[in-house]
C-alpha cells in the first residue's frame, strides 16, 4: 500500500471530511497501479471564473511511480466534481505509464523452435 498525503488549502470544511472521500478514491486507483509509491493530493478552494462559471475547488494529484512522477488537475464548481476530474484523468496517465512500461517484446522464434 502506497502513501497518502492530503492537503487542504483554503477551505472552510473540515479536512476530515475531504481526507476520509480522498482516501476512499485513492484506495481504488491502488488495487489497479501496484506501482505507486505515493499519492500526494492537494484541495484548495479558488475563485476564478471561466466561461461564465465560477470554479471554487481545485484538486491536484500527484503519482509517484519508480523513475516518473504524473500529475493531474482539474477545477470544479464542487469538490466532488473536482475530484472525479482528476481521478479520471490521473487513471488515464498511469495507465498509459503501465502499457509503456511492460515488456512487449515477442520471444525470438529460435527459442520457440528450440
Amino acid at each position: 500500500m502506497s502513501n497518502i498525503n492530503v492537503t487542504v488549502r483554503h477551505l472552510d470544511e473540515p479536512s476530515s471530511k475531504f481526507q476520509a472521500v480522498i482516501q476512499d478514491e485513492i484506495g481504488k486507483l491502488e488495487n489497479h497501479f501496484h506501482t505507486v509509491t505515493e499519492f500526494s493530493v492537494v484541495v484548495e478552494g479558488i475563485s476564478k471564473v471561466v466561461n461564465n462559471v465560477e470554479h471554487t475547488r481545485s484538486v491536484e494529484i500527484i503519482a509517484a511511480v519508480p523513475g516518473h512522477k504524473l500529475s493531474a488537475n482539474a477545477e470544479a464548481e464542487n469538490f466532488g466534481k473536482a475530484l472525479d476530474e482528476a481521478i479520471s484523468k490521473i487513471k488515464v496517465q498511469l495507465a498509459k505509464h503501465h502499457e509503456k512500461t511492460n515488456d512487449h517484446k515477442s520471444v525470438p522464434t529460435a527459442e520457440v523452435a528450440g
